[in-house]
Formats: C-alpha cells, sequence, structure tokens
C-alpha cells in the first residue's frame, strides 16, 4: 500500500531520518508539479506518494503513470 503524505508530512518524515537535511517543501511541491513523483491533486491540496518520493531522491528506477490522478 502507498504511502500518501501531505508535502508538509512528507518533509518532515525525511527531518526525521536526516536532521541535517536540505530538502524543503518547495522542492517536494516541484518534484510534485513536474510529475517526477507520484502525486494526487485533490482542490487545492497536493498529496504525495512517500515511497516515490524517496524512490526518486535515492535514483531507483520506477515507473510513474501515464497521467497523474487529479480530484476535484
Amino acid at each position: 500500500m502507498a504511502r500518501i503524505r501531505t508535502i508538509a508530512e512528507a518533509c518532515n518524515m525525511i527531518k526525521q531520518e536526516d536532521n541535517g537535511t536540505s530538502l524543503s517543501e518547495f522542492l517536494i511541491r516541484k518534484l510534485a508539479l513536474q510529475k517526477k513523483i507520484r502525486s494526487i491533486k485533490t482542490g487545492t491540496k497536493l498529496l504525495v506518494d512517500y515511497d516515490s518520493l524517496m524512490a526518486y531522491l535515492s535514483s531507483k528506477k520506477y515507473e510513474l503513470p501515464n497521467e497523474q490522478l487529479v480530484i476535484d
């Protein structure tokens, strides 16, 4: 099961693992909007797949869906 998190929650999870990280909420949002990581847009809220984010940051290969899921 995918670990879907808000951008703030994903950033906090990474900071718990690495206190000195320079990763920001802005960068996570940018990666999601550029479709480099899996995300779900629900109204104005953007949720990210934490495992997709970690795979991207670890340079692991993963498959992105052809289109992002948008929920209005």
